[in-house]
């Protein structure tokens, strides 16, 4: 199932990942045993009263009955009883995505640029495919320039975010961020894509 950003079915995400923030790192720490927390009527409640909703509350909750039941069909959520349900690990994949989805880097502005190289490098050879895949798609998205097969480079300051990437995705000793004012022969071509003058 294809979770469209602004439909029913995303916010429901949406407000589970904020049940969870505000519970804290024991969401965290404790897994897919957190999901046993959660509850069809708690988490209604507190969707219907996001902005919206409070007009329409017969029909909203027609649709979101209708919703969770989606969800239970295609494998994201597990009902213990009629009321309590807990987040399979494709449900957790759609919250982890969410968060990775949140990170961003400021627009790189040359003129700023404090001469220091961030290269990236990561050897995980456990990684799945799938977070790997993740992996090097968030990158990307961030504005990293490929040097080569493992090895990405950014002009920016991204030790916070990749920290964080890194803690999401539970890869943090697999990965490196080394500061360089040098990048051997490659460096034109960095300068390039960056919009960097040669004369820096």
């Amino acid at each position: 199932m294809r979770i469209k950003k602004e439909s029913l079915t995303s916010k429901i995400f949406k407000t589970i990942k904020f049940i969870i923030d505000e519970a804290g790192n024991i969401a965290y720490d404790l897994g897919p045993s957190f999901g046993a927390l959660l509850s069809r009527k708690t988490l209604g409640e507190v969707l219907s009263a996001m902005p919206g909703y409070k007009s329409n509350l017969a029909n909203f909750g027609r649709n979101y009955s209708a919703s969770l039941g989606r969800l239970k069909n295609d494998g994201f959520i597990k009902f213990s009883d009629r009321d309590r349900f807990v987040l399979t690990d494709k449900g957790q994949g759609v919250l982890l995505k969410f968060d990775i989805d949140g990170l961003k880097l400021p627009d790189f502005d040359s003129q700023k640029w404090d001469g220091i190289w961030r290269v990236l490098i990561f050897d995980i050879p456990e990684l799945t495919r799938a977070v790997r895949n993740l992996f090097r798609n968030k990158i990307q998205e961030l504005g990293f320039y490929t040097l080569q097969k493992s090895v990405y480079v950014t002009p920016l300051a991204c030790e916070k975010e990749i920290d964080e990437l890194t803690r999401l995705l539970r890869i943090g000793n697999g990965v490196d961020v080394i500061h360089s004012s040098k990048l051997g022969r490659k460096e034109l071509a960095v300068r390039r894509f960056f919009g960097i003058s040669l004369s820096y």
